[in-house]
C-alpha cells in the first residue's frame, strides 16, 4: 500500500490535503518490529513521531524492582508518546511490540513544522494529548483508591460488555492476557491476580475454562464491584 493511502487512514492525518499527505509521505519511513522487540526505552531521547500502521505496541513503565505498570496498548492509527515529540524531551514510558508490528516514522522537527503550518492538525494533536491526560488521571485514581479485587472486577466487566452479550444478562469473552499481563495492567503482581480470579470463580461470580470467561450475571458482578471499598 502507498504511504499516502496509509497516512490518510490515520485519524491524526485524515484532514490533510492530498498535497500535504504527499509531502508527509516523502518524509515518512516504515519500521518493522518482531513481537517482543523494544521500540524505545523510558528515558530515551525522542527524535521522531511514531504511528502504528499494523500490529500493536505496549506502552509501560518499569519500577527499579522490575515490576511493570501497563499504560496502554496502541493499535493501528495510534501515535506513540506524542508529548516527547513536542517538548523535545525524553520518553516518559517504554514501548514494546506485542506482535509483529509496522510503525511509521517521521522526524520530530519536521512534524512540529507541519503542525505550525496546519492548525487543524495541531488541534487534533491537542485533542489526543488531552485524552492521554484524562486516561492518566483515571489510572492514578484507580490505583490510589481501589483494591486489586475491585480493579479486576471492573476490567472483567469492561471485557464482558465489549464481548458477546447474552439474552440472560450474562457475558462471555476470551481473556487474551495471561495473569502476568493482567497484573501489569492493573498495577499489582501475578500472585494476587491468580488468587482473586480463583476467589471470583469459587464464589460463582465467574466461570473460567482455560482463558474463556463466562459471567452468569453482569448485574451481580456489578453489585459486587459497588460493594468494594
Amino acid at each position: 500500500m502507498e504511504l499516502t493511502d496509509t497516512l490518510r487512514r490515520v485519524p491524526l492525518f485524515n484532514e490533510l490535503t492530498e498535497h500535504e499527505l504527499r509531502l508527509l509521505a516523502e518524509r515518512t519511513v516504515r519500521k518493522r518490529f518482531a513481537a517482543g522487540v523494544l521500540v524505545f526505552s523510558e528515558g530515551d531521547a525522542c527524535s521522531e513521531l511514531l504511528v502504528v500502521e499494523g500490529g500493536s505496541v505496549k506502552l509501560f513503565k518499569c519500577a527499579p524492582s522490575g515490576r511493570e505498570q501497563l499504560m496502554s496498548i496502541e493499535r493501528a492509527g495510534s501515535a506513540l508518546a506524542e508529548t516527547a515529540v513536542f517538548d523535545g524531551g525524553r520518553y516518559s514510558v517504554a514501548a514494546c511490540a506485542e506482535e509483529p508490528t509496522i510503525l511509521l516514522s517521521l522526524d520530530a522537527m519536521i512534524f512540529r513544522t507541519i503542525c505550525s503550518q496546519n492548525p487543524q492538525l495541531a488541534a487534533k494533536v491537542i485533542k489526543v494529548l488531552a485524552y492521554r491526560l484524562r486516561h492518566l488521571d483515571a489510572l492514578v485514581e484507580e490505583l490510589s483508591f481501589s483494591t486489586v479485587r475491585g480493579r479486576l472486577i471492573a476490567y472483567l466487566l469492561q471485557l464482558a460488555r465489549e464481548g458477546e452479550s447474552r439474552a440472560d444478562g450474562g457475558g462471555e469473552f476470551e481473556l487474551k492476557e495471561n495473569n502476568e499481563q493482567l497484573a501489569a495492567r492493573l498495577g499489582t503482581v501475578r500472585e494476587l491476580i491468580s488468587r482473586n480470579l480463583g476467589r471470583l470463580h469459587g464464589e460463582g461470580l465467574i466461570q473460567m475454562r482455560r482463558r474463556r470467561v463466562q459471567i452468569a450475571s453482569l448485574r451481580r458482578l456489578q453489585d459486587e464491584l459497588e460493594r468494594q471499598p
